[in-house]
């Protein structure tokens, strides 16, 4: 049997230490992977730009994503989990009005459309979900999660509506938002002409929701 020292031994904190470079090396991939899908679209989006815009092996790079198919995966997972997490955020202010918590709900959607590379993102994801047999499926995957959240936020407003008119009021918010998505991508001097257009969104969304 072997001497027993009392000292600790490195073999947790050295595991440690290799999950949490690995997790980095994940977020720095997905970050990557998105901005130039974003900025230069999927004909871009190569496991080989990848790593070089990282500084690594292809090889490295092919450890965690082999194929673009999966960067792509990999980056519609991480969009769809900083929404949830915000959401989740924007829900705990409020634990016992779910009133304001739809109005933070709808604020922060509203803060999120006005963003220009949330809107890059979506445009690129559109565009080729109209083509890419493996991008529609996650667009419906998307479609779905995106309907669950809304649907959570409005089951707590209106607990006696049916889940057919729920999913209704949720699929026409959805479709709103995503309409603002292209409104706030026009030209400044469009959006000009229309001064109190947030305040007009605002108040479209809430009229949808409390239907």
């Amino acid at each position: 049997m072997a001497r027993t020292t009392g000292k600790r031994t490195p073999t947790n904190r050295s595991g440690t230490a290799v999950r949490e470079k690995g997790a980095e090396r994940i977020d720095e991939i997905i970050r990557t992977a998105k901005d130039i899908f974003i900025t230069q679209g999927l004909a871009s989006l190569t496991t080989r730009q990848v790593a070089k815009n990282l500084g690594i092996s292809v090889g490295n790079l092919h450890y965690y994503y082999a194929t673009k198919d999966a960067l792509l995966q990999a980056i519609i997972n991480s969009v769809l989990e900083g929404y949830d997490e915000d959401l989740r955020r924007e829900s705990l202010r409020f634990p016992d009005s779910p009133h304001e918590r739809l109005q933070a709900f709808i604020h922060y959607l509203l803060t999120d459309v006005r963003k220009p590379d949330v809107r890059g993102f979506f445009y690129q994801f559109w565009g080729l979900s109209t083509h890419n047999a493996f991008a529609e499926s996650l667009r419906y995957e998307m479609y779905v999660h995106f309907m669950e959240s809304i649907l959570e936020i409005l089951s707590d407003v209106h607990p006696d509506m049916s889940k057919k008119r729920l999913e209704g009021l949720a699929l026409s918010m959805l479709t709103f938002i995503e309409g603002l998505h292209v409104t706030y991508g026009s030209s400044e001097k469009f959006l000009d002409n229309f001064p109190n257009f947030d305040e007009m969104a605002y108040l479209q969304l809430m009229r949808l929701a409390q239907a």
